[in-house]
């Protein structure tokens, strides 16, 4: 086989940009859809999150909580918001959370029943000896879900319509006497 210095150049190129290629079209499916500065979180993290987010606030005929992103702005106020130690006194609950529910349930919450959910839901509420980074961790994600969802477009629009102040002004309206 005669193969020249410079079809021996061109193979090589070709091969090492295709391997740069390869290598940046896979893509690390391990990593959360938010950008976090303070915080790391994984994908399977914030599916926990959503789905735990959806089990506080369920979709019924009108949007839950996974609808409207309710775990992505929890995340990013605990980014932003928080301090360290209780950003990583979230994660420490967040991983005591799921242990839990593996004891509970032998599985992970992800793969939970609804009902499987909200018994485990059920017994972090009514617990008095509970762990202070798993109570932290639910109580926060609990809080920051009502506020996403009660401060969501959709619940300012559809729900309880939001009015400039000072409102409506009625000047047909006769002035009584009291």
């Amino acid at each position: 086989m005669n193969v020249t210095r410079r079809s021996a150049i061109k193979q090589f190129l070709l091969v090492s940009a295709g391997a740069v290629l390869v290598h940046s079209c896979l893509q690390d499916k391990g990593k959360a859809s938010v950008i976090l500065k303070n915080m790391s979180i994984d994908a399977d993290q914030e599916k926990l999150l959503a789905e735990l987010a959806e089990t506080i606030i369920p979709a019924t005929t009108t949007p839950g909580a996974k609808d409207i992103s309710a775990h992505l702005f929890a995340l990013k106020m605990l980014d932003d918001c928080y301090k360290p130690e209780d950003q990583q006194k979230f994660i420490t609950g967040m991983n005591q959370f799921e242990k839990t529910c593996k004891t509970k349930n032998e599985r992970n919450f992800v793969d939970c029943t609804p009902q499987q959910r909200s018994d485990l839901l059920t017994d972090l509420e009514t617990k008095k000896d509970q762990n202070d980074e798993l109570t932290f961790f639910y109580a926060t994600v609990k809080k920051l879900t009502i506020q996403a969802y009660s401060t969501s477009k959709f619940y300012l629009t559809n729900v309880r319509v939001y009015e400039l102040v000072p409102g409506r002004f009625h000047g047909c309206v006769p002035a009584t006497t009291a």
